[in-house]
């Protein structure tokens, strides 16, 4: 299973390589100089800056993005979602701008002009997923 992440915000990819490890002190972080891959129990995932993902998903969404994340999710750790949720939770509270979070290429949740929304009808799952675990006030509704 995977998600790719696309946000904006930030200036330059060396500020977020440096709020990324001084957020994220509990997890293994590599950097180079154009990719960040951190590591937890439940992901992996890989910071870059552009991309015809971001290009393409700031077109489709109407949106101003500048980085994209691919996330490969471990799916044998039984609460990967959570953790994935409070990381981009932790995210988003650090830093301005929209963002997309795709999982297996569905939209879930979009953050446009401030507002957070959240769609999991797309995942056809017999549970809710958690986007409780952003930690941060959202709304449901369709992303499209």
């Amino acid at each position: 299973m995977f998600c790719n992440f696309y946000f904006g915000g930030y200036s330059d990819f060396s500020e977020l390589k440096i709020s990324v490890a001084r957020l994220f002190q509990d997890v293994d972080i590599t950097e180079t100089d154009d990719n960040l891959t951190i590591s937890s129990d439940g992901f992996t995932l890989s910071i870059k800056e552009g991309g015809h993902g971001v290009m393409f998903a700031s077109e489709d969404y109407d949106i101003e993005l500048k980085f994209s994340c691919y996330i490969d999710i471990i799916v044998s750790h039984t609460n990967w979602a959570y953790e994935l949720m409070v990381f981009i939770g932790t995210l988003l509270n650090e830093m301005d701008g929209d963002c997309i979070l795709e999982l297996n290429d569905k939209s879930i949740l979009l953050r446009k002009d401030n507002v957070i929304t959240v769609d999991d009808k797309k995942l056809s799952g017999t549970v809710d997923f958690p986007f409780y675990g952003l930690g941060l006030v959202y709304q449901i509704g369709d992303i499209a």
